[in-house]
């Protein structure tokens, strides 16, 4: 194109533009030639491109005063993006952009947006700003759809990653904006760039402010613009979950609701530990950093500032969340450097700060912690030094302790830090304090490991603090001793002693722990571990602290004594030292936990002993031998028990002096009133160890005689009343007994020279004592019995035997001792304590273990076994070690020297004697153990568990260790647990003397009645109790119902004898769960020992055993949980290995009959499942799915609860395997347990099965991702199913109230169900898996879908498949296509609903299904639709409409393809009745929607399908139904209405032929129509009969014509009639044929018949006197129309009509006086004798009469002043008969008087010139009288 040329277009359009006068033209030239001007740019002439510009410059000047006018730019951005456009072309057209798209409205700029964000791609910086100046604050005004894939395919975000990079970074400075910065900017001077607000640079600032900067509230609304569009999903979460926190931190209210809404909603999904998220925070948080000697790497203009502190407040907590924002170095540093130094620092920002040191102290990697940690100590130091704010104190406290504790290497060597930090835990303030001490604690292990110089700065800095005031430097202390000394290091052992008496019970427990004194070993502690301080080191710096404290009067008064310590820390002391001693005597035991502390003590006695011993010979060689440790031990007790009568004092006192007593005792020679007061304490341990004390230290200083003298003396106090002193004087009677009795128990010893004092001293004393076990005192009593046992145990007693033979006597012996002390303990007198039993039962023991030849053994052993009382299990346990010590005899290890004597040499010296063991032994198994009485059993099992406890390696048990095992196993089936322990305990100590053989057969009976529950045989007699006591009730008599005698009692009394069946099968259920829970005792002890034994039994044992742990009875529990301890010590490994075979067993056991079976598999089923990988096991998901479901209906309300909880556990397992990155596993899980819920859940009718599985499918599904495509045919119809089977029972309430109530209600009502329906989490889910649809899914999908059609019930069931048939058309039309037929035939059924609502769902559903259908289909639909219509009810057909709407509205283009079909009907539907009864819209609206979207319009409509509507129309007036025939009938007069004279021959004969043939017959309602329709195209189409002369069969003429008419108008119904007449009127009217003659005679009665005649013959309602005046009109009209211009006719009616009329007008009423004065206007206008001259002057008085008869019945209507209707036709009658007399100019005619009448009358109407009748008035009067005034 030549330049010439493009000059002359562009005058051309300059002239366009300039002559354009209106906003519209400037508009509509600007949209055809801005852009192709802006094209000319790049011309290569010169002149062009000047008159571009020129033409650019005018247009700037029109746009700047014309605001309104719009730019094209779709057109501008067009161009922008043509990559042929020169860069000067982009650059104006960018401007045109940045001006017109401001002017679009809102909805248009949204629209844009994406067409913007194309054109950012690869732009100049400036450019870019500038698009995005213009979409951001568009932003607000994006509607978001619900889907976010349809936002993202509108944006594309993510395939362009730079694009979404750059707008992300923009809005985010937009979002940084302050609501000042347009003041800032503008006011700002040019050549001063303006300052940045924080977070932004100067460049950031620049280009989203621009030239034009957001007003504050434009600004907001941009904000939340851009937030709600962030939120719409179309970005990850992370990449915007920083704006997100901007906005949070907004000033605006509005803006950070919606930033933390947005955020709140991401929460859950961010990893805060991404190291984007956080780098992208520091930079926030700090701007830009910029580091020293690379300033250039960062232009100053693009320096970002760092963050306002509202900001860094919002961001902080983030990076507190964040474990690896504390590896971002540098970062992590500066933000804590900057916020604890900044010179504008923020009080919550800097406990932020100290908080996130925490954060890096707990979780930065040692590779960025240890470089800075260095400067975090002094930074924290620092802060500590500068704060005044406690709760940065307190938090700086803390941290400081947290850095040392990570790097101990800072404060290793240097203990001023922490001597400060021990001052301050004294001198802070309360809170701070506790800080401080935390602070500490974290510290202490740094110092481990300190020279010995720090070592000592550190035990003083202890040392102080442990007794300053303030319990937290106390508590300090405490630990340091403990954490930073070895447990050997004798200061701070100290320390820790001195802490032990502490006030504070935490500081108290503290320090005992620590010192093992709240418990002296552990199980798993060995010599090593248990490390101690040298007991002689130990007691020398305890004894010389004691000094001191003495000496300088720092004591504790208590008396008149002081002591150096607190008596509570003193009394620990002691027992730690004594602790030392023990240990350093070798005396560590690793002995369990059951022993008591007495035999553990007696066991370490020996040892202690020769170490005392030892200890004093070393000290022997010292100066002052009373400075050595045994002694200074041995005085700071003395010190200290005087004060402090504690037992276990005394017993440290008494076991150094036992142990030595030929060294120590001297020391108390002259003390023992001492030990006697000590001796009268009210405490036992106390009086009996210092009773023991006293006959060690007499025996081993005084002579024979002063033991005799000691004897006498305390032998007289047993008569005074002070108990204590008796019960004193007995034990230490007993003990000085005892003690002469163990040194000379040689037979014959007594009768020595010198001794027989003494024995008769003892004898007197000891038969003295005897008569104390009648006293009623039960501590005197035992205060007997235990001397009794000290005196028996060492030698025999100095009494004679006796005689069982002898009568009775007083006289006491062997004998009467032995039934005394039997007596006591066979006694059931409350008063009798059971200790006082059970000292008695020893006591008879130790009788016979002094005395080698003591006769009564066996009395004693058969006494003991014959005191068998119910519920006495310590008792029992007493009598059994009483019975083994009198079966040993003299063998009894209870016999030997408990200070001195070690076991093995006091076995060796006894063992060539004899004793009565197996005799005992066989005593029991024969006779006791296999007793019906369950207690005598359990005493039986006690004593036999002491036998094999003591005796076990004696030759005559292990013969019968077989035996002893069956007994024990025996008795594994008792009902009760304490003798199912106890048998436990047994078969453990029987499984340690076993040999390897019998071993393993004790294995496998435990394991067989583990498994089975398999008890030894048990005979029933009358006395075999098979209930425990109480647990039945009571019988009538008052007694127990628990044994067998007494349940055939029962049953015989109730007379149901079967009653005592049904009692033994419960026994025996209860005796085979306590068969188990036996055997549960019996593996806990056994399977310690018997690993290797066991392990081919683990298979069958460990699954029953997982099952027992979950028992519903605790005990069993407890039990079974203790075995597995026991027996599995990797738990996670050993389910592993048998998960199959666990699973299988709970399989096997969730039904069965016993509800405890079942609630411990289902508790069973949830602990095993927890977290633990299952695909091993994935296969049986699906069984136990469907028996967990069954149980959770169970019949027992626990069993539920725990199906429920396994039910819970099974849904997040399977939801856990079930997903898309489980790859195989989730495949292969999803195909087991999906069918499995579908099955067993959605059709249950259990309400929480129906929840729990919903609720999994759900989830299940949509984890699944593409995984669940196979499942879809099956998922879906199911949840499609189910959509209907889960919607609240008030819903189906509701409607059937509602279907009493009107249809639109119900409508309503429906509507909002299926709404509710759509969005309910089934729905979602069916929506979710059409993404997966695809061709491999249909064949099975469809069918199923069919039959759910066909078949579904419920309103959203049926809704739910119309719209997912909707969504299926929409996601995959092309593979829908094969299967489209069948759909819409199915749909048919939907279609015929006789729900509204759900026609309306399928008529929408079939509007998309035809898009996809094939034409055949489609037209099958069509054709069904229309024999529907025409065939069915009212419902029927407005679902036509409705489906032929829906289609119209979907597909319209398929529609106007079958528009031949379809439109013929369409028409004929559109002229339903309307019912104006009903509440909803009529489907009328719908089918005219439907032909003005499909027909070119209405009249071209009917010409383009004439001949199919006349087709259709013909049919229907042929059909048997009125309505279809009355519908018929106006669809046939609109289409003569419309086409007019274009109806033609031969549609329009075939129309009228069947009209009028469908008029013969009878009346009907709504045969009306018909008459309507004739007279319609009679009157409309007149060229089609007008002509034609005579009629033929096919076509009738006119006479035809009206021959039907006139003979329709002679029907009875008036209603009928009246129609009949306005059609006859108006046809002859029109043909001007006459038939008045016809009419008038038809006629006549009814116009001769008089209101009253008519009110006579019919009935006098409302409805009826309407219709005879309707009728009375119609005929008058009828006459006036069909009055004819035939000579004849008028010369025969003339006179006649004129009288009827003029008669009637007088007398009718208003409505039918109109319609008679137009009938007499109709009538003067064609009547013939007036015509012209020459008729009036040969018919003079015949019109005379006529005009005078007319006149006079008018006149009067103009008086009419109620209706001005009769006043207006009154006139226009009265104009017409004047005018004709004038224009006849023959006024004569008239008559003077009816002149005068008339004038008079038409007065009133002249003189009112407002009257509407005036000028009329005056014109009538002006023809009257021509020459006269009128004024």
């Amino acid at each position: 194109m030549s330049g010439e040329d493009d000059l002359m277009r562009l005058e051309r359009v300059f002239l366009r533009i300039a002559s354009a006068d209106t906003d519209e033209n400037i508009e509509v030239a600007l949209g055809k030639f801005l852009a192709p001007v802006l094209s000319r740019l790049s011309s290569p002439q010169e002149e062009v491109r000047k008159k571009v510009m020129e033409l650019l410059v005018h247009i700037n000047k029109r746009l700047k005063t014309r605001p309104k006018v719009q730019l094209p730019v779709q057109s501008l951005l067009t161009q922008y993006q043509d990559p042929s456009a020169s860069p000067f072309i982009t650059n104006f057209t960018i401007l045109y952009i940045k001006k017109g798209y401001p002017r679009l409205e809102p909805a248009q700029q949204a629209e844009l947006i994406p067409n913007l964000l194309n054109c950012i791609e690869g732009r100049p910086q400036p450019q870019q700003d500038s698009l995005f100046q213009l979409l951001v604050p568009a932003l607000q005004h994006v509607k978001i759809p619900s889907d976010p894939s349809k936002l993202e395919q509108m944006y594309q975000f993510s395939e362009r990653p730079n694009i979404s990079r750059l707008f992300l970074d923009y809005v985010m400075d937009v979002l940084l904006l302050p609501y000042n910065a347009h003041a800032t900017v503008t006011s700002g001077d040019n050549s001063t760039p303006a300052i940045p607000p924080p977070g932004m640079s100067e460049q950031s600032l620049k280009r989203v402010t621009g030239d034009n900067p957001l007003k504050p509230e434009e600004l907001e609304k941009c904000k939340l613009g851009i937030l709600n569009f962030l939120g719409s999903g179309i970005f990850p979460d992370e990449k915007v979950v920083c704006h997100y926190i901007i906005g949070a931190a907004d000033t605006r209210h509005s803006i950070a609701t919606a930033g933390d809404m947005e955020l709140k909603k991401v929460m859950g999904s961010i990893n805060w530990n991404s190291l984007v998220i956080m780098n992208k925070l520091f930079s926030i948080f700090l701007g830009t950093t910029v580091i020293k000697g690379k300033e250039s790497q960062v232009k100053p203009e693009c320096r970002k500032t760092p963050a306002s502190t509202r900001i860094r407040l919002k961001i902080f907590p983030y990076f507190l969340k964040s474990r690896e924002a504390t590896n971002v170095f540098p970062a992590c540093i500066q933000v804590i450097f900057h916020c604890l130094f900044a010179s504008n620092n923020h009080a919550r920002l800097s406990l932020m700060t100290v908080e996130l040191v925490h954060h890096v102290c707990y979780n930065a990697s040692d590779v960025v912690f240890k470089p800075i940690s260095a400067e975090l100590l002094s930074s924290m130091v620092k802060v500590l030094k500068s704060s005044k704010d406690d709760k940065l104190r307190a938090l700086t406290y803390v941290a400081i302790g947290k850095i040392i504790k990570r790097c101990p290497n800072l404060v290793a060597n240097d203990i001023a830090l922490i001597k400060q930090f021990f001052e301050a835990v004294c001198t802070e303030e309360s809170e701070i304090r506790l800080a401080v001490q935390e602070s500490l604690s974290l510290m202490a292990s740094a110092f481990k490991g300190q020279n010995e110089e720090n070592k000592k700065l550190m035990e003083e800095l202890i040392m102080e603090n442990i007794e300053e005031e303030m319990f937290q430097a106390r508590a300090v202390s405490v630990q340091y001793a403990r954490s930073v000394f070895p447990d050997d290091h004798i200061p701070s052992r100290y320390v820790l002693l001195l802490a032990s008496g502490d006030v504070k019970e935490d500081i108290r427990n503290e320090a005992m722990k620590t010192l093992h004194l709240t418990k002296q070993y552990s199980k798993k502690e060995t010599k090593e571990q248990f490390a101690l301080p040298s007991f002689c080191e130990m007691v020398k710096y305890i004894h010389d602290k004691a000094q001191q404290k003495i000496e300088s009067k720092v004591g504790y008064v208590i008396g008149n004594q002081t002591l150096p310590f607190s008596p509570e820390a003193f009394t620990q002391i002691i027992l730690f030292l004594r602790m030392c001693l023990a240990n350093n005597a070798g005396a560590v035991e690793n002995i369990d936990s059951e022993e008591s502390a007495s035999n553990i003590q007696q066991q370490q006695a020996p040892l202690i002993s020769s170490y005392v011993i030892k200890l004093l010979d070393e000290g022997a060689s010292l100066p002052n031998k009373l400075d050595g440790p045994v002694y200074m031990y041995i005085n700071l007790i003395q010190q200290l028990l005087p004060s402090i009568r504690d037992g276990r004092l005394m017993y440290c006192l008494l076991e150094v002096i036992a142990g030595a007593p030929t060294y120590l005792a001297s020391l108390f020679s002259n003390q023992l009133d001492w030990i006697k007061r000590l001796s009268c304490s009210t405490k036992d341990d106390m009086t009996e160890h210092a009773a023991q004390l006293y006959s060690i230290v007499l025996h081993n200083t005084a002579d024979n005689n002063s033991i005799v003298k000691s004897i006498s003396e305390f032998y007289e106090n047993l008569d005074t009343n002070n108990v204590q002193l008796q019960h004193s004087s007995i034990l230490i009677l007993g003990y000085i007994i005892s003690c002469y009795l163990s040194h000379n128990s040689r037979p014959g010893a007594m009768e020595e020279d010198g001794q027989k004092e003494m024995y008769a001293a003892m004898t007197k004393t000891l038969k003295k004592l005897v008569k104390f076990l009648d006293e009623s005192n039960p501590l005197l009593c035992h205060g007997v019995c235990l001397a009794l046992s000290e005196i028996g145990r060492s030698g025999p007693l100095p009494l004679a035997n006796g005689s069982e033979n002898q009568e009775a006597s007083e006289e006491t012996t062997k004998l009467s001792v032995v039934k005394s002390l039997l007596s006591l303990v066979q006694s059931t007198r409350d008063k009798d304590a059971m200790k006082n039993k059970e000292r008695a039962a020893m006591s008879l023991g130790h009788l016979c273990i002094g005395d080698e030849e003591f006769p009564y053994r066996h009395m004693v052993i058969e006494g003991l076994m014959g005191v068998v009382q119910a519920k006495q299990i310590d008792l029992h346990l007493t009598i059994g070690e009483a019975l083994v010590c009198a079966a040993q005899g003299i063998k009894c290890p209870s016999r030997k020297n408990t200070w001195l004597a070690s076991s093995s040499d006091f076995q060796a010296s006894v063992a060539d004697k004899g004793d009565d063991v197996e005799w005992y032994l066989l005593k029991i198994l024969n006779e006791y153990i296999v007793k019906n009485n369950p207690f005598i059993r359990q005493a039986a099992c006690m004593w036999l568990l002491s036998l094999v406890k003591h005796c076990g390696s004696h030759p005559a048990l292990q013969k019968r260790l077989p035996n002893i095992q069956a007994a024990f196993m025996a008795m594994l089936s008792e009902n009760d647990e304490i003798t199912q322990d106890i048998t436990s305990k047994g078969l453990s100590l029987v499984y340690e003397n076993c040999s390897s053989e019998q071993k393993d057969a004790l294995v496998s009976g435990l394991v067989d009645t583990l498994l089975t529950g398999k008890r030894s045989k048990t005979v029933v007699t009358g006395d075999t109790e098979v209930f425990s006591a109480g647990s039945l009730g009571k019988t009538p008599e008052g007694g127990s119902m628990s044994t067998y005698k007494e349940l055939c009692s029962i049953a015989t009394d109730l007379n149901q004898p079967d009653l005592i069946y049904k009692f033994m099968h419960l026994a025996n259920h209860q005796a085979a769960w306590n068969s188990k829970k036996g055997a549960a005792f019996g593996f806990s002890t056994i399977a310690q020992y018997a690993g290797e034994q066991l392990a081919p039994y683990l298979p069958q044992i460990v699954p029953k055993l997982y099952r027992y742990q979950f028992d519903p009875n605790p005990k069993i529990q407890r039990a079974m949980s203790s075995i597995w301890d026991a027996l599995v010590p990797e738990k996670g490994k050993t389910l592993d290995l048998y998960l199959n075979a666990i699973v299988d067993d709970l399989l096997k056991n969730l039904t069965a009959s016993e509800w405890r079976v079942r609630e411990s598999c289902c508790y069973a089923v949830s602990n095993l499942l927890q977290g633990r990988q299952l695909n091993s096991i994935i296969e049986k998901l699906p069984l136990l799915w469907e028996v967990c479901l069954q149980v959770r209906d169970d019949i027992k309300e626990s069993v539920r609860t725990a199906a429920h909880q396994a039910c819970k556990t099974l849904s997040r397992e399977s939801i856990k395997n079930c997903d898309l990155n489980n790859s195989k596993i989730g495949e292969q899980a999803i195909s087991l347990v999906l069918p499995c819920l579908l099955k067993n859940c959605l059709q249950s009718r259990v309400e929480e099965v129906q929840t729990i599985g919903l609720r999994t499918i759900l989830k299940i599904s949509k984890n699944a991702g593409k995984l669940i495509k196979p499942h879809i045919p099956v998922l879906t119809i199911a949840l499609l199913e189910a959509v209907s089977g889960l919607e609240p029972q008030v819903m189906n309430y509701l409607a059937v109230k509602a279907e009493a109530g009107s249809q639109g209600t119900q409508e309503k009502l429906d509507m909002a169900r299926i709404a509710a329906s759509k969005m309910s989490p089934m729905m979602e889910t069916v929506n979710s898996c059409v993404q997966y649809v695809d061709a491999s899914v249909l064949p099975e999908l469809i069918p199923r879908l069919i039959e759910l059609i066909k078949s579904g019930i419920g309103v959203g069931t049926k809704a739910g498949c119309a719209s997912f048939i909707t969504s299926l058309a929409t996601h995959c039309p092309h593979d829908l296509t094969p299967y489209a037929g069948k759909l819409m035939n199915s749909m048919l059924t939907g279609l015929s609903d006789r729900n509204v609502s759900v026609r309306k769902s399928y008529a929408s559903a079939v509007g998309y299904l035809v898009k996809v259908a094939k034409d055949s289909s489609t037209e099958k639909l069509m054709l069904k639709l229309k024999t529907w219509y025409m065939e069915k009810d009212e419902s029927a057909q407005t679902a036509c409409g409705a489906t032929l709407y829906a289609i119209s509205q979907r597909s319209p283009d398929i529609l106007k393809r079958h528009a031949a079909l379809v439109m013929p009907f369409v028409f004929f539907a559109m002229h339903e009745p309307k019912n104006t009864t009903k509440d909803s819209d009529s489907s009328l609206s719908i089918w005219d929607e439907i032909w003005f979207e499909i027909a070119p319009g209405t009249e071209p409509g009917i010409r383009l399908y004439l001949q199919e509507i006349t087709e259709i129309l013909c049919l229907s007036l042929e059909s048997q139904q009125w309505n279809t025939k009355g519908q018929a009938a106006r669809a046939i007069g609109t289409v003569a209405t419309k086409l007019g004279p274009k109806l033609t021959s031969p549609s329009g004969d075939i129309l009228l032929k069947a009209l009028l043939t469908g008029l013969s017959g009878r009346t009907w309602k709504g045969k009306e129509n018909l008459l309507e329709a004739v007279g319609k195209i009679c009157c409309n189409c007149k060229p089609l009969l007008e002509d034609r002369t005579e009629a033929t069969e096919d076509k009738p003429d006119i006479n035809q014509v009206l021959d039907v008419v006139l003979r329709e108008c002679k029907k009875e119904n008036k209603e009928y009639r009246i129609k009949g007449l306005h059609t006859a009127g108006s046809i002859l009217e029109l043909y001007k044929v006459d038939r008045f003659e016809v009419l008038w005679l038809l006629l006549q009665p009814s116009l001769n018949t008089s209101e009253s005649d008519s009110n006579e013959d019919e009935d006098n309602s409302v409805t009826s006197l309407g219709i005879k005046l309707e009728y009375q009109q119609a005929v008058f009209e009828c006459l006036g129309k069909v009055w004819p211009e035939n000579a004849q006719t008028q010369t025969t009616y003339q006179e006649l009509f004129c009288e009827q009329l003029c008669q009637s007008l007088m007398r009718g009423v208003w409505k039918i006086q109109i319609s008679i004065m137009k009938s007499i206007q109709k009538y003067l206008d064609r009547l013939l004798i007036w015509k012209d001259q020459n008729a009036v002057s040969n018919n003079v008085a015949m019109v005379s009469k006529i005009i005078n008869q007319i006149l006079s019945s008018v006149i009067p209507c103009l008086g009419n002043m109620k209706y001005s209707v009769i006043r207006s036709e009154a006139m226009v009658v009265i104009t017409q008969v004047v005018r004709k007399l004038h224009d006849l100019d023959n006024r004569a005619l008239l008559t003077e008087k009816l002149s005068e009448e008339l004038m008079n009358s038409l007065t009133p109407f002249m003189e009112n010139d407002k009257s509407e009748m005036h000028q009329k008035a005056v014109d009538v009067a002006s023809l009257l009288k021509p020459s006269m005034e009128i004024s």
